[in-house]
């Protein structure tokens, strides 16, 4: 256990604490101990409680401070002669509370955490004087509580600063590998990478032939010498992990790995680890690392293990296309044709081109041709409601999916700046109108003249007030559903005149809107039927017919496509609502199977070849 000062320790310390989470709980206490002015500090610790289990029970003695109390466990008071059931549920509901012990002239400052995605809670328990005041402790006692979540942060931190790194090489290596175009290059970039990434004198690929793994590259050797005893071994070392199908290490216990032993007792390479290299069931390899200083740790093999899963299929692709074409041939050929269906007798044959024959007609047999669209339910009637003036949202009572009836009220803006502008406007109009009697009866007429004006500018002012006043009450213009707003939730918020605040749809006139894709849109015309699914429900498929061609383009999907209008034959459902989304089949006729399977790409090959 580390020597803990007796001067506090900078909160900022614990935050980026690099050591393991024991050893962050015990400075953590001791930080509370000096920062809150107690003389004892005890940290709790359970298991999280199940519902209807005793608050008070369960807790035990983690660690605590000062060192003097820690190496005395047992004579620590126990958390239910302590702490207060009512002080406790405080703490746990709002992670901090002071009270009162239940025993002794001691006050309590309690921080209650549960750590993210632990099976476990915690709870801090500083006895602290009677003479030390709560208000000069709380500034602390809340930083305290933020402490351990900035320590869980700290070290998620550094945790995916780690992985970032590990995937920056994996990427590096794995671009430098694809840059190869040859095997032999590509397994060499490879064990040069391992080697300098891990500090290896060297590192050797072993590649699957048909006698056995084999040596193909070593790590800054351009020549292989694979007649050598030395290379036998090698290659029996990177069997024997291909065959365990996992890494193996060396030094190792006794009988785990002997032929790793007898290459290290002629070489004496100090540490090695070899892994296979595997694609599903299927061995391909191995990889055989030399390290003299010091074994490779569980984080190094975890990234070698990576590396190599990642690293396995590029090799074997670069190694398959190293083979000659008359190897590779038959491989392909033999890959793309089912061997169960060669036809290996005269019935066979006879049968093979029956079943030929019969392809070819039913790829001349007509089908129906439908073009497939997304499609959206809209309507005609929206209506857009916005602010009459300049304002801040006070009340409001619809939400997304509220039906509103024409008239209803939508939002309320506030009014209370209005009516003390109301009151100033009518006060100014009783002073100028004063103002201009008394100029009137002094004879002095254009001052008059100028307090009329001021009175009928007032007037003007208060005219608008009233205005707003009166439309402060946002209304539905008509019957229909909120489909975008919720004032509610801004209830405070400012808006600006003109600015949209609520978009009310009407439920009648519904109608589908299909967005056609460009190479099909020349087949598409007025009259014709189409079925249309919503999201909302798969099982009805709605039958509508199309009403208009819209020739207005518009990109969906990265895909250039046409609005085009269905309206259904019957009266559409009540559940039915504007921007609900969906699958739409356009009947476009009747088209020959090969037509159907092949015209996309004949399209396509017609816009390439100019043809």
């Amino acid at each position: 256990m580390d020597t803990l000062t007796s001067a506090p320790q900078p909160l900022e310390t614990l935050v980026e604490f690099a050591g393991t989470p024991a050893e962050f709980w015990r400075h953590w206490t001791q930080a509370a101990l000096d920062h809150l002015q107690g003389q004892l500090a005890v940290l709790y610790l359970r298991p999280l409680a199940e519902p209807g289990q005793d608050p008070l029970a369960g807790w035990a003695v983690f660690t605590a401070a000062p060192e003097a109390a820690a190496a005395r466990p047992e004579a620590l008071p126990s958390l239910a002669a302590t702490v207060d059931p009512a002080l406790l549920a405080q703490a746990r509901q709002q992670r901090l509370a002071s009270g009162v012990a239940r025993q002794g002239n001691w006050n309590l400052r309690l921080i209650s955490v549960c750590p993210e995605g632990a099976a476990q809670e915690l709870l801090l328990c500083v006895h602290v004087p009677i003479a030390v005041r709560a208000e000069h402790t709380a500034p602390w006692l809340g930083l305290l509580a933020m402490a351990p979540r900035g320590f869980e942060l700290a070290r998620d931190r550094r945790r995916l600063a780690r992985d970032l790194d590990r995937q920056k090489a994996l990427l590096e290596t794995l671009w430098r590998v694809l840059e190869a175009e040859r095997f032999d290059q590509a397994g060499l970039v490879f064990a040069n990478e391992l080697c300098e990434r891990f500090g290896c004198e060297q590192v050797s690929l072993l590649w699957q032939e048909r006698a056995g793994l084999r040596l193909r590259a070593v790590s800054h050797g351009d020549k292989l010498d694979r007649r050598t005893e030395l290379t036998e071994l090698l290659e029996e070392a990177g069997q024997e992990a291909l065959t365990q199908w996992q890494e193996v290490a060396w030094p190792a216990e006794a009988g785990a790995a002997r032929a790793h032993q007898a290459y290290a007792e002629a070489m004496r390479p100090g540490h090695l680890l070899s892994l296979p290299l595997v694609i599903g069931d299927q061995g391909l390899g191995a990889v055989v690392l030399e390290r003299r200083l010091a074994a490779f740790s569980q984080s190094e093999q975890w990234a070698l293990r990576l590396l190599c899963d990642q690293m396995a299929r590029p090799l074997r692709d670069l190694h398959r296309q190293a083979a000659p074409l008359w190897r590779r041939l038959p491989r392909e050929v033999a890959r793309s044709l089912p061997r169960r269906l060669a036809a290996t007798s005269r019935e066979g044959r006879w049968f093979a081109g029956a079943l030929a024959l019969a392809a070819l007609l039913l790829l001349a047999l007509p089908v129906p041709y439908r073009i497939d669209a997304a499609v959206a339910i809209r309507t005609d009637r929206i209506a857009f409601v916005g602010a009459p003036f300049d304002g801040y949202i006070e009340a409001s009572a619809v939400t997304l999916g509220s039906t509103v009836q024409a008239g209803a009220p939508l939002f309320t803006l506030a009014t209370q700046e209005l009516l003390l502008e109301r009151v100033s406007h009518l006060a100014d109009i009783a002073q100028y109108a004063r103002e201009a009697e008394k100029r009137l009866a002094a004879g002095q007429m254009v001052e008059m003249r100028i307090a009329e004006a001021q009175v009928a500018q007032t007037q003007a002012r208060l005219d608008q007030v009233e205005y707003r006043l009166r439309n402060a009450a946002v209304v539905a213009p008509s019957d229909g559903i909120v489909v975008e707003g919720e004032p509610g939730k801004n209830l405070g918020g400012a808006v600006r005149r003109g600015e949209l605040v609520v978009k009310v749809a009407a439920l009648s006139g519904l109608f589908a809107e299909l967005a056609v894709d460009e190479r099909d849109i020349h087949r598409v015309h007025e009259g014709m039927d189409t079925e249309v699914t919503l999201i909302a429900d798969t099982g009805t498929a709605w039958t509508m017919r199309v009403t208009r061609v819209i020739p207005a383009a518009a990109v969906k999907d990265g895909v250039n496509t046409f609005p085009v209008r269905a309206e259904a034959e019957a009266t559409p459902p009540e559940w039915w609502r504007p921007g609900m989304s969906g699958v739409a089949r356009i009947h476009a006729g009747y088209r020959s199977l090969a037509w159907i399977v092949t015209h996309r790409l004949v399209d396509y090959l017609r816009l390439v070849l100019w043809i």
